[in-house]
């Protein structure tokens, strides 16, 4: 069996979207399937994660083979979001799902989910498609805590003081903005602290469209652009917490790598879906903004409870390995279908 695990982004930085078709060839890789990212190449079932690849899947369905969609797992990446939200004249926030997303889902033989939340959520949006719930697969091995190297490469990039507690928000999309007051105001309440607020694009975007917030952000809050996979594992290695102070559903990808790195996470409860995450269990989740910075705050001073090991020992039963095996079932199920198809015809 091979399959096609497609997903080119016209850029050449390394976000979520990016992450996952990596997750995703390292688990077929464990289940001894071979892969290939060549879209004109031979292969027996396609594997997508972006729906900008909406029309390529068409070209698939035409030579018989299936279409896998990997949905809302990477909705921190602006190249492979498949949600959308509108405001109306209210003020009030609508989530949607993308029109070429839902023509997409709708044409797919198989779409997998990362809870059953995300299943309800593509069933009330219209998608008609068999839909599964498979977690992604974690490589626990990429985040090391013995690996004195992998940790120092941050504290040498960003010459930061290793002393310091550490305290990222990661995936923020720059044009959406939400929840950076947040982020400000928590540096601004903790001095002592070092803040980084890593944006899903380039350095450049990031100085151009948050310059404002930059300017009344303190001396102990960084932005930055996306960052290289060494460098953003080891951000998370060596981060105290994982703020996710937005509006707008985070990547399960991004959350997963933060437990997979003992991180402690605190959240806005629009961020994270409800069934894989509980307050006070493996997360801390707050609605309002000052319910977030008090929390930042409490957990840098040691007051709260950390949640860090029950969220590993969750994320841990997800190993790449268990993944793949549930990847390969779904491949061969997909397949025998399609050829139990072309023989009735």
């Amino acid at each position: 069996m091979k399959a096609l695990v497609y997903f080119e982004p016209n850029r050449t930085d390394y976000f979520e979207g990016t992450r996952m078709r990596k997750t995703i060839k390292g688990a077929l890789e464990l289940v001894n399937v071979q892969h290939t990212s060549a879209f004109m190449d031979k292969y027996d079932v396609a594997h997508f994660i972006s729906p900008d690849d909406g029309l390529l899947i068409h070209y698939a369905l035409e030579e018989n083979t299936p279409v896998i969609i990997s949905c809302l797992y990477t909705e921190d990446d602006d190249h492979a979001r498949f949600l959308e939200y509108k405001y109306s004249l209210d003020g009030k926030r609508k989530v949607t799902i993308k029109p070429k997303a839902l023509k997409m889902l709708n044409n797919a033989d198989a779409i997998l989910v990362p809870c059953k939340s995300t299943r309800e959520l593509l069933l009330k949006f219209g998608v008609t498609s068999p839909i599964q719930v498979v977690y992604p697969g974690v490589n626990l091995s990429r985040f090391n805590f013995s690996r004195e190297d992998e940790k120092e490469i941050f504290y040498r990039y960003f010459s930061e003081d290793k002393n310091k507690k550490l305290v990222l928000t990661l995936g923020g999309s720059t044009p959406r903005k939400d929840g950076l007051n947040t982020f400000i105001n928590a540096a601004t309440m903790n001095p002592d602290a070092t803040f980084y607020y890593i944006a899903s694009c380039e350095e450049s975007k990031v100085k151009k469209t948050l310059n404002k917030y930059i300017k009344k952000a303190p001396k102990n809050a960084k932005f930055k652009g996306v960052l290289r996979d060494d460098l953003h594992r080891s951000a998370l290695i060596n981060a105290d917490i994982v703020l996710l102070p937005g509006y707008t559903s985070v990547g399960i990808i991004t959350i997963s790598e933060a437990m997979a790195a003992k991180c402690q996470i605190v959240a806005r409860e629009e961020t994270v879906p409800n069934d894989i995450f509980t307050n006070g269990l493996n997360c801390y989740i707050g609605k309002f903004s000052e319910t977030l910075v008090s929390l930042v705050t409490e957990c840098l001073s040691g007051k709260m409870q950390p949640t860090i090991e029950v969220a590993y020992n969750q994320v841990s039963k997800c190993t790449l390995e268990e993944f793949g095996k549930q990847l390969i079932n779904i491949y061969k199920e997909q397949i025998s279908i399609k050829n139990n198809r072309s023989k009735k015809i």
